[in-house]
């Protein structure tokens, strides 16, 4: 069934693209100051540093995006092209503590970090691998390479706050976005969805439709609109009050969630006793199959009326329409001609199904 709730792995890749591309331009404004602060001779490894490791990572990152499959690879891809862009950075500060002796800044390496767990908002579990490996690496230097000498160790116990801290962050981040999106999919559950049968209503069918009856035209696929109507019901209500009529909506939208039960079948209470099912992929005969077998239900549950209509049991009347269509089928003109099949299926006794022909689909 066609449930309209947003995953919550949904991914803005125009927003990423912009975010990545100005990570790109912020390495690149870098370069300029950076040189004017850094001797001449530890400039090809800068450009090693800044144009040979962090900038193809990030450029790797950008284009990724553009594949299709991009939202399966998103959680692993993010961390590890941060992870890198990292440690272009600690092969930076090694060149310019072997090559001239000099103390390059590490705070880059943190702010890499924060880049990545709050601006990306790569996940917790990734952003503590990206945390635990940076400290590794930055415990290697310290320990291979006297760069900081007897504040080494200091050094070392700033990043590890600053880690500690920003992971918590993106803990506390991360669970308020899941409770907010779990809040977000139960109110769109609630507005889709008929509180008496569980059921879609008449809006989310109305959204619904419109997707199906464009992927039956863009596929050259059947589509089937059946409306469901439960016979007398008034008359029933008003004999057996309204609790019961609840009993017998809720029995008529499980029988027909049992009979349409497929990824391609979505089952809405249109209002009152009205029911609509649009079906996908089914041929004319299967159709009347299925509505046959809605009808068949009723006689099987013998649930008895007999209250001022002269009508024994429970049952109800089908109308409905088994078509191809195109792009200039509207679906107010399927409405219609089940509609008007149904409306025949009531004139001629009620408890019968009746389908309209497709060549009625001409314009009115």
């Amino acid at each position: 069934m066609y449930m309209d709730v947003p995953s919550e792995t949904s991914i803005n890749l125009k927003k990423l693209r912009i975010t990545l591309s100005m990570g790109g331009l912020l390495i690149l404004s870098f370069i300029g100051i950076d040189l004017l602060l850094l001797p001449e001779v530890l400039h090809q490894a800068y450009y090693i540093s800044r144009l040979g490791i962090q900038f193809p990572f990030l450029l790797t990152l950008y284009l990724l995006t553009f594949l299709s499959n991009y939202h399966s690879l998103h959680k692993h891809v993010l961390w590890l092209g941060v992870l890198g862009i990292t440690y272009g950075n600690f092969w930076l500060l090694v060149q310019c503590w072997t090559q001239a002796e000099l103390v390059f800044a590490w705070e880059g390496t943190l702010l890499y970090g924060l880049f990545g767990m709050f601006i990306l908002r790569i996940n917790f579990i990734y952003s503590l691998m990206y945390a635990v490996l940076s400290l590794v690496g930055f415990a290697w230097i310290i320990i291979h390479y006297p760069i900081y000498g007897e504040i080494g160790s200091i050094k070392f116990g700033f990043m590890l706050c600053g880690f500690a801290v920003s992971l918590v962050g993106v803990k506390q981040i991360e669970s308020g976005f899941m409770r907010f999106q779990q809040l977000n999919n139960q109110l769109l559950y609630l507005n889709q969805i008929d509180p008496l049968t569980q059921l879609y209503n008449r809006g989310a069918m109305e959204q619904n439709f419109e997707r199906m009856l464009s992927i039956a035209a863009r596929t050259n696929t059947r589509i089937s609109v059946f409306i469901v109507d439960l016979d007398n019901f008034k008359d029933f209500n008003d004999g057996y009050g309204h609790l019961r009529g609840d009993d017998v909506i809720q029995l008529q939208a499980q029988i027909l969630r049992q009979i349409f039960n497929r990824e391609t079948d979505m089952v809405a209470r249109f209002g009152g006793e009205e029911f609509v099912v649009i079906s996908l992929g089914n041929t004319n005969e299967e159709a009347k199959a299925q509505a046959a077998r809605v009808l068949a239900a009723w006689q099987h549950k013998n649930v008895a009326h007999g209250k001022g209509s002269g009508q024994r049991i429970v049952s109800c009347s089908i109308g409905f329409i088994n078509t191809e269509v195109d792009k200039s089928t509207e679906k107010k003109r399927l409405f219609e001609l089940a509609d008007s099949a149904l409306y025949e299926a009531k004139n001629r006794g009620r408890a019968r199904y009746v389908s309209a022909t497709s060549c009625e689909l001409a314009p009115a």
